[in-house]
C-alpha cells in the first residue's frame, strides 16, 4: 500500500497577529508552527470507514444473497485491523455509532475500491500481475479538540504480481481482501509514526 495523493500534511498550524503596535504590519497574519506535523495524540479513536459507494470487483467466493452481509462487514475487519495497528502509536478504541470522542485523533475515511482480484488467473498465469487484487481508499485524521483536520490523503495498493504461492502479505490462491486490509492498516500506522522503523536509534552510547 501506498500514499497515492495528500490532501492535508501536519494541519496544526495557527495564525496570529503582528503586533499592533507595528502600524505598518497590521492586519497582517503568519503562520507559527513552521510547517511542524502534529504527532503523539492522547489517544486515537477509529470511526469505521464508509463503505456503501465502493466499487466492488473480482472473485467473492460467496452466494449472492449473502454478499451483502460480506460487503457491510468490511468496515468492521478493518476497523479492528486499525486499532491493532494504531495502539502502538497511542491508546486507540472503535467508536460504537452514537459515540463521539472528546480527546486525541479521529481516524475516518471511505473506501472507493474493493477489487479481490481473480484467483485462477493468478494460479494460471503466475508471476505476472494477472488477478492481483486491488485497494482504495480515503483516510481523514482529525484533531478533536480544535475539529481541525491534520491530515488527509488517498492511499492505493494490492497484491501485484505475488502469484499463485503468495507471501506473508499477500494471499496466493485464498481471498485477497482481507490481506489488503491489513496491509492498508499497517500503513496507516506507518504514514502517522514520525520514526516508524526506529532507524536513529543506537544500539550503544557511543557517540563517536
Amino acid at each position: 500500500m501506498v500514499v497515492t495523493k495528500t490532501y492535508v500534511a501536519g494541519g496544526s498550524a495557527s495564525q496570529t497577529e503582528v503586533d499592533a503596535k507595528d502600524v505598518a504590519s497590521r492586519g497582517i497574519r503568519f503562520e507559527t508552527n513552521c510547517g511542524i506535523g502534529a504527532a503523539n495524540p492522547e489517544a486515537i479513536y477509529i470511526r469505521p470507514f464508509c463503505v456503501d459507494r465502493a466499487i466492488f470487483k473480482g472473485d467473492e467466493d460467496i452466494s449472492e444473497g449473502e454478499w451483502p452481509i460480506r460487503k457491510s462487514l468490511i468496515p468492521i475487519a478493518f476497523a479492528a485491523n486499525l486499532k491493532e495497528e494504531l495502539s502502538k502509536l497511542a491508546p486507540a478504541r472503535v467508536l460504537e455509532a452514537d459515540e463521539v470522542p472528546h480527546v486525541g485523533w479521529l481516524i475516518e475515511g471511505e473506501f472507493t475500491l474493493i477489487d479481490a482480484g481473480d484467483p485462477d488467473a493468478r494460479f494460471f498465469l503466475t508471476p505476472t500481475e494477472a488477478g492481483r487484487s486491488h485497494l482504495a481508499l480515503h483516510v481523514r485524521v482529525t484533531e478533536v479538540r480544535t475539529h481541525r483536520v491534520i491530515y488527509e490523503f488517498d492511499m492505493a495498493g494490492g497484491s501485484h504480481d505475488q502469484g499463485r504461492w503468495g507471501t506473508v502479505r499477500a494471499s496466493g490462491l485464498g481471498d485477497a481482501t482481507p490481506f489488503d486490509l491489513r496491509n492498508a492498516a499497517e500503513r496507516i500506522m506507518l504514514v502517522l509514526n514520525p520514526d516508524p522503523f526506529r532507524f536513529g536509534a543506537r544500539s550503544s552510547v557511543t557517540l563517536r
